[in-house]
């Protein structure tokens, strides 16, 4: 699986290319495939690509500023975690889909950035405020997507070191 050396954080698209809504829902599928805790199903995803909600996400933090290079994005919802047979693993859970996003955008040779809205009490609650979540439901993070500006951002770069795998102690 290429994909998983090649993947890069990308944070300038072009923004004359739209990503249909058919891939950004079969990214979405993608991502439910990932592993769940007791298969708790605690994942919900909000598809954006109105400019004006791009916009207003922008603005959340200092890590969000790069959604205004880019015309659509994937917002992670976890639900109600008093819902949820294992709650204390659905941060796990829901980073796994995440990551089965940014692995299958990839593929695709789509770009995509995770930027990070949990744990955050004041980014969650304005990510919620904005996209009217609610029912205890919180965004978790949000996906940047789009067409790269440039192709050449995947180029495998080896972030391996020998030094970092143990044998049977730390």
């Amino acid at each position: 699986m290429d994909e998983i050396l090649l993947r890069r954080s990308i944070r300038k698209y072009d923004l004359e290319k739209k990503i249909s809504y058919e891939i950004l829902y079969d990214l979405c599928k993608y991502a439910e495939a990932a592993p769940s805790a007791k298969g708790q199903k605690g994942r919900e995803y909000i598809i954006v690509d109105d400019k004006s909600l791009i916009d207003k996400l922008a603005l959340v933090a200092k890590g969000t500023m790069i959604l205004n290079e880019c015309n659509t994005l994937i917002v992670v919802v976890g639900k109600d975690p008093q819902t949820l047979p294992k709650p204390e693993m659905q941060a796990q859970d829901l980073s796994a889909a995440v990551e089965n996003i940014l692995i299958q955008a990839t593929k695709l040779n789509l770009g995509s950035c995770w930027c990070g809205i949990y744990p955050i009490k004041e980014r969650i609650d304005a990510v919620n405020t904005i996209l009217n979540i609610n029912d205890n439901r919180f965004a978790f993070a949000i996906i940047a997507l789009g067409y790269p500006k440039d192709m050449s951002d995947f180029k495998e770069k080896n972030k391996f070191s020998d030094d970092l795998v143990h044998h049977n102690r730390g």
